[in-house]
């Protein structure tokens, strides 16, 4: 529920409103890319401002309290308050996204049990998928009824989450930040610092698939626009199955295994439609790449086995930062690319390269440390 709320709705149910945001003059197309910055940058802050808030308050209280702000700001972008106005409550949204998703996840693994952790935090992820075809399937039907349905449906589905997470989250087991004596910070072999890294190359590989995936269909493979669309209902698909599989994948075969194999999987993914033009390859390319929550799931598990449930936290809030550093300075890179070059094959093919040396990246990490019961330290 908490990432539906700040992840599913609060990131992905923008980019839909976005031309008719514009079109009605509520925002002008400069303003509504920054209020998409605002989001990304203010999803860096949350992420460095988790560790202060999770040392001084309980990281469930702060889930909570991160929980209620977001759906109060999907509620209050109905109000046409202009730039300044949205601007504000996307980046709360933002910094509270980034809070969730450390805090979040750091308590799902902490409660997992022994031989489930992938099954457990890939089940968190599908919230990212549950959002994602929501928006795909209701923004458009709603928007043909007037923007303020629109925001009004987020806001509606937002808030009945928010109080099925606030709920459940009462009975959160508790989660020490102090490792104990002698516990390794950084994974055995710099396995922390290779999992940031890894985090940095997946989001710089999914950048393509972000921003051109429906320009690229309507206009070098003359799709209608309706069409291209309705991929964005294929990639909420992706990421409701394809999460939960690769979460059951990881507690069969080992995290590491998995990575590699997740990471190979989507650099295919993006790359397919380029040596295959038949529409079913882009129905296959937006599946595989639409199950890419996967990959956040088993690597945050993978960090959860690495450093132990009490450092977890720390290396855990890095991966995210680097999520949305990686997120702004290779969306920022790849537009410059595609305006220089005018090629989609030089943007997607950046991406597969990212997710290839993602694959190398993560094929050295030292093996899976066993999982002990939640609660445990390891």
């Amino acid at each position: 529920m908490a990432l539906l709320v700040g992840m599913g709705l609060g990131r992905f149910s923008y980019t839909p409103m976005v031309p008719a945001l514009t079109g009605a003059g509520v925002l002008s197309a400069p303003e509504a890319g920054a209020v998409g910055a605002v989001n990304l940058g203010a999803y860096v802050v949350g992420g460095l401002a988790s560790g202060w808030l999770a040392r001084r308050f309980r990281p469930a209280r702060v889930l909570q309290v991160c929980l209620a702000l977001a759906a109060l700001a999907l509620l209050a972008c109905m109000v046409p308050g202009g730039f300044w106005w949205l601007a504000w409550w996307r980046g709360l949204i933002g910094a509270a996204v980034a809070v969730m998703m450390i805090c979040g996840i750091a308590l799902v693994a902490n409660a997992a049990p022994p031989g489930r952790l992938g099954l457990a935090t890939a089940i968190a992820f599908t919230g990212v998928g549950v959002g994602i075809f929501l928006s795909a399937i209701g923004l458009p039907w709603l928007l043909a009824r007037g923007l303020i349905w629109a925001w009004a449906g987020a806001a509606a589905v937002g808030l009945v989450a928010a109080a099925i997470g606030l709920w459940a989250w009462r009975a959160a087991l508790p989660l020490s930040l102090t490792p104990p004596a002698g516990a390794a910070t950084d994974g055995d072999g710099g396995a922390g610092r290779r999992l940031v890294l890894a985090q940095a190359l997946f989001s710089l590989g999914l950048v393509p698939h972000s921003i051109y995936w429906v320009d690229f269909l309507v206009a070098a493979r003359d799709w209608p626009l309706q069409a291209a669309g309705q991929q964005w209902a294929l990639f909420g698909l992706g990421a409701l199955g394809g999460t939960v599989l690769w979460g059951m994948l990881a507690d069969r075969l080992g995290f590491g295994r998995a990575l590699v194999l997740v990471f190979v999987s989507l650099s295919a993914g993006i790359a397919l439609p380029f040596v295959w033009s038949a529409p079913a390859a882009a129905i296959l390319s937006i599946l595989v790449v639409g199950a890419q929550p996967g990959f956040s799931a088993i690597v945050a598990g993978r960090a959860r086995l690495a450093v132990g449930p009490a450092a977890m936290i720390v290396l855990w809030r890095w991966m995210v930062v680097a999520v949305g550093a990686a997120q702004m300075i290779g969306g920022a890179g790849l537009v410059w690319l595609f305006t220089l070059t005018g090629s989609y094959v030089a943007v997607f093919a950046v991406g597969a390269a990212a997710m290839a040396a993602g694959a190398v990246t993560v094929a050295g990490l030292p093996r899976d440390r066993p999982a002990v019961a939640a609660g445990e330290d390891c």
